[in-house]
């Protein structure tokens, strides 16, 4: 056989497969089959075809609607947490807010770890922050690291959602302690963090006149 004629034989089969998933992938109006579609007369097929376009209009309107429930809620969850926090701030007593403080060492930035800009930050008991963290000399790259101090103020936890968080519990923030993990969080199955050095100390606080 030439390769011309080979070559006209592939593409006919190739065709031939795709018509058979096509014809075994097509779907009809309300559910029916292909032998219950082509045994309807042409208006028939029409009135399937417009309750179809109903049925798929209603089910659009159903879920954009669902889905601005979702958005509306998620935003007033979001609107009452932001509230909660900085009402605790403002009534916060020595012990209930800590200033974490973290430099040297390396941050995954997509995927590669580098010198990073000193970030420090507060947490108030009960709070989960996420802190940006900015390539040295490279500021415009960054990453988003969530930390989160326990409801008691008694423990932090640095990459929250990571499968290898640095978990830290208070024994002696009062003067503030240093904390030396070799590697924190992970980062697409390796750390996020290696060398840093974590800082945690209470926060002053002006002494209110009751």
């Amino acid at each position: 056989m030439k390769p011309f004629a080979k070559l006209f034989q592939l593409h006919f089969c190739l065709l031939w497969l795709v018509a058979i998933v096509v014809a075994g992938c097509a779907s009809y109006p309300m559910g029916l089959n292909r032998e219950q579609w082509e045994a309807l007369s042409p208006a028939q097929q029409a009135d399937f075809q417009a309750r179809q376009h109903a049925v798929d209009e209603e089910r659009a309107r159903r879920y954009a609607a669902e889905k601005t429930r979702r958005i509306q809620a998620q935003r007033e969850a979001e609107e009452q947490e932001r509230a909660r926090i900085s009402d605790a701030y403002r009534h916060a007593r020595f012990g209930e807010i800590v200033t974490v403080t973290v430099r040297e060492g390396m941050i995954a930035f997509y995927g590669k770890r580098h010198p990073y800009e000193p970030v420090a930050f507060d947490l108030v008991r009960g709070e989960s922050k996420t802190i940006l963290f900015r390539r040295q000399g490279q500021p415009h790259i960054a990453t988003q690291i969530t930390m989160r101090l326990s409801e008691d103020g008694n423990t932090f936890y640095f990459d929250d959602s990571a499968r290898k968080r640095f978990v830290a519990v208070n024994t002696g923030w009062d003067r503030g302690r240093e904390y030396l993990p070799p590697e924190v969080g992970d980062y697409d199955g390796q750390p996020s963090g290696v060398g840093l050095r974590i800082t945690i100390k209470h926060r002053s606080l002006p002494i209110r006149a009751y």
